[in-house]
C-alpha cells in the first residue's frame, strides 16, 4: 500500500482558514452582546455548514462564545487560533 501526499495540502489548509476566519467574523459581528450560549451554537451551526470538516471545540469555543457575548469581536489568525479583540 502506498500513500500519496497531496500536492495541495498547504493551499487547502488555508482556504479553510479563510473560510473559518469569514465565519467567525460574521457570527461575532451577528451575535455581538447575545447570551454565551446562543454565540456557541451560531459558531457550531456555521461551521457545520461550510462542510469542510473544520472544527472549533472547547474550552477556545467556550472562551470565544463569552467574548462575543461580552461584546468583543473575534478573529481567527492564519495559523487556525481564536483570538477575542477589545
Amino acid at each position: 500500500m502506498t500513500s500519496e501526499t497531496n500536492p495541495d495540502l498547504e493551499r487547502d489548509v488555508r482556504a479553510q482558514i479563510r473560510e473559518l476566519q469569514a465565519v467567525i467574523e460574521k457570527v461575532s459581528h451577528d451575535f455581538s452582546g447575545h447570551p454565551t450560549q446562543e454565540v456557541r451554537d451560531a459558531v457550531q451551526r456555521e461551521i457545520d455548514a461550510l462542510g469542510n470538516g473544520a472544527s472549533i471545540v472547547d474550552p477556545e469555543l467556550n472562551q470565544g462564545a463569552q467574548a462575543v457575548s461580552e461584546g468583543k469581536q473575534l478573529r481567527l489568525t492564519d495559523e487556525g487560533k481564536l483570538l477575542a479583540d477589545d
